[in-house]
């Protein structure tokens, strides 16, 4: 492929900045109070901050500059606080308002930058025409060591005035997108939130953040990739402005491809990348990139995540890693396969996934002859680009194998083969999918689980945990209030990776900025539709009381943790003796196997005849049937035994119910006996115990007294093999 062959032209001389600067600059606004008093000239206020259009109607600036002075006495997103921005010519500007639709965070120390992402989205409430900037499709942390140019506005002897330069990326800061900027040209005042442009390929790929002070050069931006962080809705949208970042992304794609397309053509961001000859992963062309963007834009998004990261990961044969928000539209994936992909090898890459995008399941229907558009883009590109007819053959064969595949899980037929976990479908060398569980383990009369190896057959493969995210918290023991924290994300494998983790936290009553981030981050990952994924918290026996489902991390302000999706707990640091015990590892297998056959019998230990009663002894505890759920009644009240829960880990159970904060409860517990019984009941089989919590805990934030038995319920559930992954010291009574 040559640029003769889409009509592109070389240019050996060409000045990035001069070309570029002319439309970053028309999309640069300033911000400040609305309408009154908003005039340009020494006799109006100075303005808060600068922004720009990303897309039609829409401005992303940082939320210290959007918050500074917002009028309004309601929240600081959701469309309840205006502020006023001007735009256009420096003598004769656009004046308009808008409102703060999303702002994270919603407060920040005065005298000080804001903790990161420090990120608005503004929207424009009177139509006027603008220019928007082109935004990064690509996931990176620093992203070039070239030059980068910025833009805002500043006041200037009394004058508030457009401004520009241009400095360097030295690197980052910390883990949260803040970018290093160098000291080569002066930041003025009043420019924060205006564009960061990567000046080699065309592209916006930061926010103006600040100025360093204190005797410090240069400056701070922010990655645009942190806009990934926008909230997700809590279920599957209805259509694309139930989810606000698929609404501007989407807005922001069908704006360049729209403009791509005028007559008479204008000066565009793609223009701009031809004469930069900027070649997306030495793939794509820049018009191609941009018509294939638009057609993506038509389309609903991915159905979560999850199946995106799986997607992504079967075409670049690696899944995104670390600690950058995990791709979340069809733009962010396309970025992460281009991005290295070299030539034809990158080119059939790229046309799979565009196959797989028109043929995948999405949330809500597409608009009609979205997905037939885009399978056109693919065949014209197969095409123009000379691929051979193997290679075209091998797509159209894909695609046909897809549709099929989509037609027959619609219509529930057999006989065909299904796609892959994820929803993702076929790929080149598919394998026929079996699915299916094994045959339960043969039961003894006693109603205990045989091991198989005690019946002569080759020890089984336990069964899996469910999908989750892991969240390891880890006390210093010289400083009680303080710990170190860690967040795992389940990779479409089910391998846990880390996506962040800090030392020195404090206060355990609501977790940090930087850990709810990071636990949002990972749900966000983890979560497949309407089916929000399993926290299971690591600690050591002496934080097991802590109510972490009391949390509040995502979703509207006050819901807990706790009532958005599961939380289960396990003991970072079990009884060391155990591990090396034959006896006592088989026993536990034994029990996690049972437990998830079923049916559960759920066994009250430490309660009978709703008085407390001496927990059995061990050579007791270990005779109960396997399919057992041991439960404690009596935890935590005066006459209860402090090491009961101690006791029953010990003892080699792996799925334990018991209840905390006694203060809270009523009188008698008849009540908890008949609600425990039932849940398990309900429940059938450990597996499904974690939901059936969850659901009790929705219902007592209801307000619903049939389940108010149940607060302070709390679910042990810990699988065998992984119990003594963080063995360490003896452990200590709650």
């Amino acid at each position: 492929m040559t640029w003769a062959d889409s009509g592109g032209a070389r240019h050996d001389s060409v000045d990035p900045f001069e070309t570029l600067a002319p439309l970053a600059a028309a999309a640069t606004v300033r911000i400040g109070p609305p309408h009154e008093g908003y005039d340009v000239g020494e006799h109006g206020p100075r303005p808060w901050g600068s922004g720009f259009f990303v897309a039609p109607g829409w401005v992303l600036t940082c939320a210290h500059v959007a918050l500074n002075g917002a009028r309004g006495a309601g929240p600081a997103e959701g469309g309840e606080r205006e502020v006023g921005l001007s735009f256009g010519d420096a003598e004769q500007p656009v004046r308009t308002r808008g409102v703060v639709e999303w702002a994270q965070p919603g407060s920040g120390p005065a005298n000080a930058p804001w903790p990161a992402p420090d990120l608005a989205l503004v929207r424009l409430l009177e139509p006027h025409p603008h220019e928007c900037v082109w935004l990064t499709e690509r996931t990176a942390t620093a992203f070039t060591s070239g030059q980068v140019a910025f833009f805002g506005w500043a006041e200037e002897s009394g004058w508030i005035e457009p401004v520009s330069g241009r400095c360097t990326i030295l690197g980052v800061l910390g883990s949260d997108g803040r970018l290093k900027l160098g000291h080569e040209d002066e930041i003025p005042e009043g420019a924060s939130g205006g564009p960061i442009v990567d000046l080699e390929r065309g592209e916006v790929i930061g926010v103006l953040k600040a100025r360093r002070n204190r005797g410090r050069d240069g400056g701070l931006g922010m990655s645009v990739v942190q806009l990934r962080r926008l909230p997700q809705p809590s279920r599957p949208p209805a259509d694309e402005r139930g989810d606000i970042y698929h609404r501007v992304m989407h807005a922001h794609d069908r704006y360049h491809a729209d403009r791509h397309q005028e007559m008479p053509a204008p000066v565009t961001w793609t223009d701009a990348q031809n004469a930069l000859e900027v070649t997306p992963g030495g793939v794509l062309l820049p018009g191609q990139r941009t018509e294939l963007l638009g057609l993506l834009a038509e389309l609903p998004p991915p159905a979560s995540t999850r199946q995106l990261g799986a997607l992504i990961a079967e075409l670049r044969g690696r899944p995104h890693t670390g600690t950058l928000p995990a791709p979340r539209g069809w733009r962010d994936a396309l970025g992460m396969l281009y991005d290295g992909g070299t030539s034809r090898a990158g080119l059939e890459t790229v046309l799979r996934f565009a196959i797989w995008a028109a043929t995948a399941d999405h949330p809500y229907p597409p608009a009609e002859g979205a997905e037939e558009r885009l399978r056109e883009w693919v065949r014209d590109t197969a095409v123009r680009s000379r691929l051979d007819n193997w290679t075209r053959n091998r797509l159209f064969d894909e695609q046909h194998a897809r549709q099929r595949a989509r037609r027959a899980s619609l219509a529930g037929l057999p006989g065909l083969p299904a796609p892959r976990d994820g929803g993702l479908g076929l790929s080149f060398d598919e394998v026929p999918y079996a699915a299916g569980d094994g045959p339960v383990p043969p039961a003894g009369s006693d109603g205990k689980l045989v091991p198989r190896a005690a019946a002569g057959e080759a020890e089984p493969e336990l069964p899996p945990m469910p999908l989750h995210v892991l969240l390891e918290l880890t006390p210093h023991g010289w400083e009680p209030s303080r710990y170190d924290w860690q967040v795992y994300a389940p990779l479409p494998t089910g391998e846990l990776i880390a996506v962040d983790g800090d030392s020195g936290a404090e206060g355990f009553e609501q977790p940090p900025e930087r850990l709810r981030a990071a636990l949002d981050e990972a749900f966000r990952r983890a979560d497949d539709g309407d089916q929000p994924v399993m926290l299971l918290a690591a600690l050591p026996y002496s934080l097991l009381g802590l109510p972490l489902e009391e949390w509040h991390v995502t979703g509207a302000p006050g819901s807990r943790l706790g009532d958005q999706r599961p939380v289960v707990y396990r003991c970072s640091n079990p009884d060391p003796a155990a591990a090396d015990d034959d006896e006592e590892r088989a026993a536990r297998l034994t029990r996690w196997e049972q437990v998830h056959a079923g049916p559960l019998v759920p066994g009250i230990l430490d309660c009978e005849d709703h008085q407390t009663r001496p927990l059995p002894d061990r050579q007791r505890l270990a005779s109960l049937p396997a399919h057992t759920v041991p439960v404690l009644c009596r935890t935590g009240e005066p006459d209860a035994d402090p090491d009961a829960l101690f006791q029953v880990l010990s003892g080699g159970y792996g799925v334990v119910l018991w209840r905390r904060a006694p203060q809270r409860r009523e009188p008698g517990c008849a009540d908890f006996h008949r609600g425990v019984h039932r849940t398990v009941a309900q429940a059938g089989r450990a597996g499904a115990l974690p939901e059936e919590l969850r659901r009790l805990r929705l219902e007592v934030t209801a307000g619903l007294p049939e389940s108010y038995w149940s607060r302070d319920l709390a679910l042990l559930y810990a699988e065998p093999e992984q119990a003594y992954a963080d063995a360490g010291d003896l452990l200590e009574a709650l």
